[in-house]
């Protein structure tokens, strides 16, 4: 080949290595975002649990084990003193269309056209609100399913729950001046039984 020839093909080989090592760079900085896409919106669903949690009360204990009233133990996800009660509230992950009442065995998950029955959470969170009752039982306990966003109730929700998108609706977080003497009072009980 001419030497001409040559000289005007080398800003196209140039180009073409820029090209290469551009493409490589995308790939090296890609790769590790897809991969790290499940932890991050783990991490995000996480936090916004946490900030909805702060939002409601005034204090929070989490992932505690309470005597259950018949000799052994009953896990609970977290306890809030809200304004006018202790809380009991039980996070659910779940993603799709959530279908069930408090007064149906089994409730069900849609995901993709696939449905998935689950035993209705509403037991376990009675017995768990007995538990707290049993240590405090003058003080008002509520308790509550908080589902994340992915969830959508398309035929209506049980009163028992709640999403973060109410949550974020509240108006303020309640202060420790927010709360009755004898609510606090209850609290400091209840986590002394967890000692």
């Amino acid at each position: 080949m001419p030497d001409s020839i040559l000289a005007l093909m080398e800003p196209y080989h140039v180009n073409e290595q820029h090209l290469w090592l551009t493409l490589a760079v995308v790939a090296a900085l890609a790769v590790p975002l897809f991969l790290a896409r499940k932890p991050l919106r783990h991490w995000r669903h996480e936090r916004q649990i946490r900030r909805a949690l702060r939002r409601l009360g005034a204090r929070s204990l989490h992932d505690i084990s309470l005597p259950d009233g018949l000799g052994g133990e009953i896990m609970i996800d977290n306890l809030v003193l809200a304004r006018d009660a202790i809380l009991v509230v039980d996070v659910k992950r779940f993603d799709g269309l959530i279908f069930g009442s408090s007064t149906t065995d089994m409730w069900t998950q849609v995901i993709n056209k696939r449905s998935y029955r689950f035993p209705n959470p509403d037991r376990l969170l009675q017995a768990q609100v007995a538990a707290v009752r049993t240590i405090v039982p003058e003080t008002p306990v509520r308790g509550l399913h908080l589902f994340t966003q992915t969830a959508k109730f398309p035929k209506g929700r049980p009163p028992s729950v709640l999403t973060l998108a109410d949550i974020r609706k509240q108006a303020r977080r309640p202060g420790p001046d927010d709360i009755p003497r004898d609510l606090h009072m209850a609290w400091e009980q209840l986590g002394a039984s967890l000692s």
